[in-house]
């Protein structure tokens, strides 16, 4: 069993850090803006002003706010800008031992999947798939906000995850399977195979979601998935969403190799590459790059029932 952080109260100081790519001046003032909304104290670290090229600057500088994010008593949160890129050139410099010791509430997603990895499997710390700071949570819609702040106020809980209203789960796959949830975005997952911080499926369930990519770019990471044992180790799998990831429409001198015409869909590629394992699969949940979204307690025991179309965190 993982270690659920303590829940944040009302006037806490919480800090806001940017592991991944530059933020933008607005995105910082809409960043501070969010976390008084949730009646938090914003402290932005020095990675949330920084640039350089694609990165948040330099990799030292942007673990060592991590480091310090989590040794420093008076902070009790911590919260990621935006994503990106870059997150997972900070994993060989983190204090891991260090942050085990002081576990905390961690929220981001996307590029920050790779923190999420190591934070769950190397120090054993329940975190927090969910909406970041620089979005603006004042601006956020009323499902997310409350899946979100339910996770920051609330202690331990039994959360039935429930999807926003019209939005059906789909079963891919009959069965049902219990175990931590693991993972996030497929891309940054695909990124740390073969490394000491790939995902660890063995009698997990596996979490999955992307944005932007083309078809056969999906079928290429989730068949890298497939023949690394992942989809063989683990009790089941969990599809987020997949935003923007169908081929355009034929266009003129569009390369036909790559239209919509001429691709394999996405349910195809999910039949051929995740469902021969014969593993309980359910189908859009609503998490990932996706407004409304399910905020995911990433480590959490989770039974998936996908027979009764059913998700229930254990936290």
């Amino acid at each position: 069993m993982l270690t659920r952080p303590h829940p944040l109260k009302k006037g806490d100081r919480v800090a806001v850090t940017a592991p991944s790519s530059p933020a933008s001046e607005e995105a910082v003032r809409r960043a501070e803006t969010s976390i008084r909304f949730l009646g938090l104290k914003p402290v932005i670290m020095n990675s949330c002003t920084l640039c350089r090229g694609y990165l948040s600057g330099p990799d030292q500088v942007r673990a060592d706010d991590i480091n310090r994010a989590f040794s420093d008593p008076s902070i009790r949160g911590i919260f990621c800008i935006r994503g990106g890129y870059g997150s997972a050139r900070l994993l060989p410099l983190l204090d891991f031992s260090l942050i085990r010791k002081n576990p905390k509430i961690f929220v981001g997603f996307s590029d920050v999947t790779a923190l999420h990895l190591a934070f769950n499997q190397i120090c054993g710390l329940i975190t927090f798939h969910g909406p970041m700071p620089g979005a603006g949570y004042d601006s956020l819609d009323p499902f997310s906000m409350e899946n979100l702040k339910k996770h920051l106020f609330s202690g331990s809980t039994r959360e039935l995850a429930v999807n926003p209203p019209g939005q059906d789960l789909q079963s891919l796959y009959p069965g049902k399977a219990s175990g931590m949830i693991v993972g996030g975005n497929l891309s940054v997952i695909l990124g740390t195979l073969g490394s000491p911080y790939e995902v660890d499926t063995r009698g997990r369930i596996l979490f999955i979601e992307d944005v932007g990519e083309r078809p056969y770019r999906l079928d290429r990471a989730l068949t890298a998935l497939s023949l690394a044992g992942k989809f063989r180790d683990c009790a089941g799998v969990l599809l987020g969403t997949f935003t923007q990831c169908e081929e355009p429409p034929v266009n003129g001198g569009f390369d036909r190799a790559r239209t919509a015409e001429s691709s394999l869909s996405l349910s195809d590629i999910f039949n051929e590459t995740i469902l021969p394992w014969r593993k309980p699969v359910i189908s859009n949940f609503r998490a990932g790059h996706i407004d409304p979204q399910i905020t995911v307690p990433l480590g959490a025991q989770t039974v998936l029932d996908a027979s009764g179309l059913k998700i229930l965190f254990q936290i």
